[in-house]
């Protein structure tokens, strides 16, 4: 995770006029009136397709105060979405998002993403238990097995948590270090109810058997790292000073931002995808990218190909 820089009170108080003008204009003329909804499969639960994760403002409170990471949460609320994906590690506490999110009595409202990052069944529960604690919740949403962390040991954790109906899915994330060959090998065993991938345009490797083999297998994919290149946000240092091609308008896209977030969901493998900023203006653009029309195949590979040819 990137680390997040301090803001100073200037540039806070300017973020933030910034976003209250954003929050205030109108939506643009999409298709539809509300974020478009996805149900993990076998589930009859619809979640708004884009949501929010944890900067690391969430882990402690910034010398700014708790203003501002309320405010992501809020941005993320009032523009449809809902899912929140958690800090992954205690530091050795529990993270400030917790008492954020019940200070705004938000937290029956959300579906909230843990993970599990330890070693050990006695470690794997109480580190479920503190998940579960620091959001005053009898029962997450989902949790899943952060970068196939002592898979044998939590994953006969989450299964037993799931039983007693302490959380409702389980599954695994692999953002880096675990080969697709290893990701593919566990979804064919373990039938995982979600797995939690890096995908874009550029980091597309999981298209070819991944995504189909979840899609066929009735598994639902969650996506982080949707403006990835080689650096988390790079997608905007190749972006920056373009303008969007004038077609991108055919599928009620309005950012750089909308065009990546577009592009992934335009694949029917995916249930949501998981955005990180601590930008309120930033969180409003990226909730945008779950309303109107989405493109099609075509179009997937035209936007492919245009941005590619920005490398």
């Amino acid at each position: 995770m990137t680390r997040t820089n301090t803001l100073s009170r200037r540039k806070f108080l300017a973020q933030t006029t910034a976003a209250a003008a954003t929050l205030s204009l109108p939506m643009a003329s999409f298709a539809q009136e509300s974020m478009m909804t996805r149900a993990i499969p076998g589930s009859d639960r619809q979640i708004p397709v884009i949501g929010l994760g944890a900067p690391d403002m969430f882990f402690t409170t910034p010398p700014e105060g708790s203003e501002l990471p309320k405010s992501l949460v809020q941005a993320m609320v009032d523009q449809g979405g809902r899912i929140l994906d958690t800090p992954a590690f205690f530091r050795p506490d529990p993270p400030d998002v917790g008492g954020l999110v019940t200070e705004m009595d938000l937290q029956d409202a959300l579906f909230l993403i843990g993970k599990i990052t330890v070693e050990g069944e006695d470690a794997a529960k109480e580190h479920l238990a503190k998940t579960a604690a620091n959001f005053r919740r009898e029962q997450m949403d989902l949790m899943l097995i952060h970068n196939f962390k002592d898979v044998p040991t939590n994953w006969q954790v989450l299964k037993e948590a799931k039983e007693d109906g302490k959380v409702r899915h389980i599954g695994i994330s692999r953002t880096a270090g675990t080969t697709n060959e290893a990701l593919e090998q566990f979804m064919k065993t373990a039938k995982p109810d979600v797995i939690m991938i890096g995908y874009n345009m550029h980091q597309n490797e999981h298209e070819a058997r991944i995504l189909p083999l979840a899609q066929d297998m009735g598994i639902g994919v969650f996506v982080v790292e949707p403006f990835r290149v080689v650096d988390d946000g790079a997608l905007f240092s190749l972006t920056r000073d373009k303008e969007l091609p004038e077609w991108a308008a055919e599928f009620d896209c309005e950012s750089w931002a909308q065009f990546s977030l577009k592009y992934i969901l335009s694949n029917p493998a995916i249930t949501g995808i998981i955005t990180e900023t601590t930008s309120v203006s930033h969180v409003v653009d990226n909730m945008r990218g779950g309303y109107g029309r989405l493109p099609d195949e075509a179009m997937r590979k035209r936007m492919s190909d245009h941005f590619y040819s920005m490398l």
